[in-house]
């Protein structure tokens, strides 16, 4: 007896809970069962989340999944994604605060988040290194940052499953 599309989406929800659980692994799960229940934009979401967000600055999150702007999952995405930071300008804080939308792959987001719990400040800078035009070269977060996004991404993979049709 198999098992339905939607049980594995089920399975697979209740075990992102998991502590111990490598979250690129529960992706790469997730995409499987989208990918059989034809769900397209689920598994270009989930490409993007274990490859990256190579795309900055050319096309939109909603182009890129092939969603109308006001989609739900383009807005967790979005959500999840753009992290609120503060410019830094000649090396200190400006106050003046932006919002990043972090490209980065998941395994590096939790290489960054499992350095950053090694440190104790409360702050993070990073550098951006100034390719792109008219955006700030280094912002300052909350070292937080990458565990916000972790549970964000987390939350959305969540909900998406239940989506999943019987």
């Amino acid at each position: 007896m198999s098992i339905s599309i939607h049980e594995r989406a089920q399975s697979l929800r209740r075990r992102l809970n998991e502590p111990a659980g490598q979250i690129e692994l529960f992706a790469a799960e997730a995409a499987g069962v989208f990918n059989d229940a034809h769900l397209r934009s689920h598994v270009l979401w989930l490409g993007y989340e274990l490859d990256g967000y190579g795309f900055a600055g050319l096309r939109t999150l909603h182009e890129v999944l092939g969603l109308p702007p006001e989609d739900r999952l383009v807005k967790h995405v979005s959500a999840y994604r753009s992290q609120r930071g503060q410019i830094v300008e000649g090396g200190q804080p400006t106050g003046r605060p932006f919002q990043h939308f972090f490209v980065e792959p998941l395994a590096e987001v939790v290489q960054a988040a499992n350095r950053v719990q090694q440190g104790a400040s409360s702050e993070l800078r990073l550098d951006f290194g100034g390719h792109v035009p008219n955006y700030p070269t280094a912002g300052l977060f909350p070292s937080d940052v990458f565990d916000r996004l972790l549970l964000g991404f987390r939350a959305a993979l969540h909900l998406q499953l239940g989506s999943v049709p019987v």
